[in-house]
């Protein structure tokens, strides 16, 4: 079993930005949620190409289901 703390703290070093940011959700160390292992997204970034890739079951529906939410809650109105 990997160490827990080594873990957290490299998702803490790789994805904590400057600026404005969007929750994606939480790392996973061997199956189990690491609470504070907070996974961002600079906003700068939304706006350019990305890619969601995976095998069958991995959670790439699951990830764009979470952005499209998050950001409709954040921004009502942008889809209008």
């Amino acid at each position: 079993m990997a160490d827990s703390t080594v873990f957290l703290e490299k998702i803490k070093a790789g994805y904590s930005f400057k600026g404005e940011s969007f929750k994606l959700g939480c790392g996973m160390l061997d199956g189990s949620v690491v609470s504070g292992a907070d996974v961002f997204v600079p906003f700068k970034t939304l706006n350019r190409h990305g890619l969601i890739a995976g095998a069958t079951g991995t959670g790439k529906t699951k990830t764009l289901q979470v952005l499209a939410e998050g950001l409709s809650e954040l921004f009502p109105g942008l889809a209008d």
